[in-house]
């Protein structure tokens, strides 16, 4: 045999091997720079927050620099700071290297100690680069008025969408640009509730895009809207957890995702998982914050991301009906207020809803996403939706209004218009 041949084999093979290690390799590019900057609000908002950022490259030295006043950057000058607790490595799958988008390493700090109502003013830092100064509000300890945001399915949208995030979301943008022009219109307003199915998949090829485009909600003054998080069936997969943790909450449990939010003294959110057993521990849960908060609260909610009352999809399909069977007549039993759901893709608002009927003391569910995911038309002749409920098929976001006297709600669409409104009293 030439005894040149197994030389020549062998760089045959180093040669294939480096090409394909070159096709699914991450970059070698050190970028420390912090970025995807978000705050996530969960049991305490007046107090605690929790600061998420990413960046390109691994990093020994994550901390958020943080004060009640701007300090315009000059990281010295800000009198408090806090080392991110959780980093590490996002995972990567063969689709996310086959999409090209860069590896990323997550980060999480968690504040504690904060005044109610007070602006944070923050720069983050990763191995000595800074981001811009930007800040937050946080919730009041009294009982002023204030405002929230709710919607869902803000996985995609745009024109001849594909799969993963190389294609521009036009409408998932367009709904940002709206909800940070909402943001700088209402001062009072405090924080984004997000009924979930954030991406197509908790995929990393699908959560960069999703961070990217989340750049564009925050108002021009630098102000940034916190997020209530709420798990889809798109969100599975280790990328949820990695990216958006909650503290002591995934701590306990990874999958859980359930948890009350105190906006003020006489407003509660309960939100909720659709994605594991709404029954057991859950619903026990459930059952004990609602008799615990019903009497203590004016203003009792409930969010999640499996419809009750579905408008676009099957009403009587298993998905939907554990809901309706098994965590309604709860709402119902402690006069829950209002219910915000998602997943259908399409604006609506239910007649109040009591036994699966109308009745005028009832629950009024309200949903069903329109952040950026392709709409649908809402099923004709459903009961529940007919005057003075209302559907239609319409990218949207709800600007909840809070007082004393009353609990207003405003779809807002893609173009800003007011698509339909709806007022709640206090009940008795």
């Amino acid at each position: 045999m030439n005894r040149f041949l197994p030389c020549l084999v062998s760089v045959l093979l180093l040669g294939a091997c480096a090409r394909q290690e070159a096709t699914v390799a991450p970059s070698a590019t050190v970028d420390p720079s912090p970025r995807h900057l978000r705050i996530v609000w969960t049991e305490q908002p007046s107090t605690h927050a929790i600061v998420s950022w990413t960046t390109m490259s691994p990093t020994t030295k994550n901390v958020v620099h943080y004060d009640t006043v701007s300090r315009g950057g000059d990281v010295a000058s800000y009198r408090s700071r806090v080392y991110a607790s959780r980093n590490g490595t996002i995972t990567l799958r063969a689709e996310d290297r086959k999409e090209g988008v860069p590896p990323g390493w997550y980060h999480h700090a968690e504040i504690d100690g904060l005044s109610p109502s007070t602006r944070v003013y923050m720069v983050v830092e990763s191995d000595g680069v800074l981001t811009e100064e930007r800040y937050f509000v946080t919730a009041p300890a009294d009982d002023r008025p204030f405002k929230l945001l709710s919607g869902g399915d803000s996985r995609m949208g745009g024109e001849k969408p594909r799969y993963a995030g190389r294609t521009p979301h036009v409408d998932r943008r367009a709904m940002n640009r709206r909800m940070a022009e909402l943001l700088e219109e209402n001062p009072d307003l405090l924080a984004m509730v997000h009924g979930a199915d954030w991406c197509t998949t908790a995929d990393w090829r699908h959560l960069y895009w999703w961070f990217e485009d989340n750049e564009l909600l925050q108002a021009a003054d630098g102000r940034l809207l916190p997020f209530i998080v709420s798990r889809g069936n798109h969100d599975e997969g280790i990328g949820f957890q990695e990216n958006f943790w909650l503290g002591d909450i995934t701590d306990a449990n990874s999958a859980a995702y359930y948890f009350t939010t105190l906006f003020n003294p006489q407003t509660a959110l309960i939100t909720l998982n659709t994605e594991i057993s709404v029954a057991g521990d859950q619903l026990e849960f459930l059952e004990k914050q609602l008799a615990e908060l019903r009497p203590a609260k004016r203003w009792l909610l409930v969010q999640y991301h499996r419809p009750a009352y579905p408008v676009a999809k099957d009403f009587n399909e298993h998905t939907f009906a554990r809901v309706r069977q098994t965590w309604s007549p709860l709402f119902e039993k402690f006069n829950v207020d209002l219910v915000l759901e998602s997943d259908g893709h399409v604006l609506k608002r239910t007649v109040p809803i009591r036994n699966n009927a109308f009745a005028a003391d009832g629950i009024v569910y309200i949903g069903e996403g329109g952040l950026g995911v392709p709409q649908r038309q809402p099923r004709p002749n459903l009961w529940f939706v007919e005057p003075p409920g209302f559907a239609a098929s319409a990218h949207h976001v709800w600007l909840l209004s809070f007082t004393a006297e009353t609990l207003r709600m405003e779809a807002i669409g893609i173009d800003g218009a007011v698509l339909d409104s709806h007022s709640l009293s206090p009940r008795p």
